[in-house]
C-alpha cells in the first residue's frame, strides 16, 4: 500500500529511514532532479554490479557455443517460424 504525506517546503525535505527501508532501496541513494520531478533511487552495491556482469557473460557464452541451424533467414523469418504467423 503506497504511503503518501502532503509536505510543504521549509528549509528542505526529509524522508524517514523507514520509507527508504519500506521502498526497499538499500543505503546508498541516487537522486535524479528533472523538471516536474525528483526521482530516489537504490545504487546498487559493487557485489550486486559484479553479479550482473557475470551474468552477462553467461549470457552472451550461450551464443558462442550455439549450433548452426537449419533454417537459412530464421532472423527475417522470426515470427513465423516461432509462432506460424504469415503462413
Amino acid at each position: 500500500m503506497p504511503n503518501q504525506q502532503m509536505l510543504e517546503v521549509q528549509q528542505g525535505i526529509w524522508i524517514d529511514k523507514r520509507w527508504v527501508r519500506n521502498a526497499g532501496l538499500g543505503n546508498r541513494l541516487q537522486v535524479v532532479v528533472q523538471p516536474g520531478e525528483i526521482r530516489i533511487l537504490g545504487v546498487p552495491t559493487r557485489a550486486e554490479q559484479q553479479m550482473s556482469s557475470e551474468g552477462w557473460d553467461v549470457f552472451r557464452s550461450l551464443g558462442r557455443d550455439a549450433q548452426p541451424g537449419q533454417l537459412s533467414n530464421a532472423a527475417v523469418e522470426h515470427d513465423r517460424y516461432l509462432y506460424g504467423k504469415g503462413q
